[in-house]
């Protein structure tokens, strides 16, 4: 071996080891890409899933939402709105009423008319002889029971009307002081008693014309006129 194939012969071992002193470090940087590789593909893979899970989370939110969105429309029932639609179909019916309506008037059966009788008219007593005798039984009536001292001033003019058997059937004051003082008097008291028929009586009837004066003198004389 000559001096120059042993002088290039370092040379040579030099140059060929320094590869491998490059090529050494370049395994552990390519492990390390490798591994930050795979970290992100698996950091990127999560991240994509769980977006994934809120994606389907959302539309099956959605899709709830819109299935209950039409229970809340068809909550109410169509029974109001039927019930409020009726009136209105009663409607006709009610406007049908303003039309005039006659009325059944039931006949009526006129009330018997009652008959009107003309009021009988009692008759009198006009003979002498009887109008004596009843002027005579009249003053002991009215004599005989006149007890009370007169307190009045002015006479007391009477017209009675005394039956065919001398019952008093009733009088009628004439003047105002015989209208005022007729209690002091028998007459109410004797009428009362001894009448048996009404003025309105058929029995015929005597007239008399009576005073009582104050002075306690009593008077009677047959009535004239009607």
């Amino acid at each position: 071996m000559s001096s120059q194939e042993l002088a290039s012969k370092p040379t040579n071992s030099v140059s060929s080891t320094v590869p491998e002193a490059e090529e050494t470090p370049k395994a552990p940087q390519s492990l390390a890409l490798q591994l930050l590789c795979a970290v992100g593909v698996l950091g990127f893979s999560g991240y994509m899933f769980s977006s994934w899970q809120q994606t389907l989370a959302q539309h099956s939110l959605a899709q709830q939402a819109q299935a209950a969105t039409p229970v809340v429309e068809e909550a109410p029932a169509m029974a109001p709105v039927e019930a409020q639609v009726q009136p209105s179909v009663t409607q006709p019916a009610m406007t049908a009423t303003t039309a005039p309506i006659t009325p059944e008037v039931a006949p009526t059966v006129p009330a018997p008319v009652p008959m009107v009788t003309e009021p009988t008219t009692t008759p009198g007593i006009t003979d002498p002889a009887t109008m004596t005798t009843l002027g005579e039984k009249l003053y002991e009536q009215i004599d005989g029971s006149w007890k009370s001292y007169p307190t009045f001033t002015s006479n007391l003019v009477y017209q009675v009307q005394v039956q065919r058997d001398g019952a008093i059937a009733g009088y009628d004051s004439l003047n105002k002081p015989a209208q005022d003082h007729l209690a002091e008097t028998p007459l109410p008291e004797l009428t009362s008693t001894s009448a048996t028929l009404a003025e309105s009586s058929t029995q015929p009837q005597a007239k008399f014309l009576v005073l009582l004066m104050p002075s306690g003198t009593l008077e009677i004389s047959p009535w004239v006129g009607n």
